[in-house]
């Protein structure tokens, strides 16, 4: 911003000012009658007690600069311009300082616990699964061993090797 005038943001709840937020460009709100009743009716501004010719600004926060600001590659290079040229019949879009117009996600937390605990549940899951089919490996493996009768003088490992090994 090259000017030194003192310009404030006239959306409500937006406290952005030429002083308190020096970096940020102030746009002029139009004097074209139905333009202007247009942006301060998105903005959800009181229209009562607003003459036609007074100076309003809306800070960028509003604006979606690099689609709307018809010299923005001008500004993003040099870092300034002379003067801010909107496209013809852009309106403001964003109102993130409007507390009621945001996004409403749920809390991050809750989405964290809740995949937490399901990622447990899952690992508990599978845990037991291969409890279940260890016991069920060690027990048959018991009861083969158990029907084996062994030769004494030799393991049932010895035993079981001895009849798998292929003939000559």
């Amino acid at each position: 911003m090259t000017s030194k005038a003192y310009r404030w943001c006239s959306v409500p709840l937006c406290t952005n000012t030429s002083i308190k937020t020096p970096e940020k460009l102030f746009i002029f709100v139009p004097f074209d009658k139905k333009l202007r009743k247009k942006w301060l009716e998105l903005a959800r501004r009181d229209l009562e007690g607003i003459l036609p010719t007074t100076q309003l600004y809306f800070c960028e926060d509003h604006f979606d600069l690099p689609n709307y600001m018809a010299n923005y590659m001008e500004y993003h290079v040099k870092g300034s311009v002379s003067q801010i040229r909107m496209k013809p019949g852009c309106v403001p879009s964003k109102f993130e300082c409007q507390t009621d117009r945001r996004k409403r996600t749920s809390d991050s937390n809750e989405r964290k616990y809740s995949a937490k605990k399901q990622r447990r549940e899952v690992v508990a899951e599978a845990e037991q699964e291969l409890q279940n089919k260890t016991t069920t490996t060690c027990s048959v493996a018991t009861e083969q061993l158990e029907l084996e009768d062994p030769t004494p003088g030799t393991s049932a490992m010895q035993e079981s090797t001895t009849k798998d090994a292929p003939k000559m």
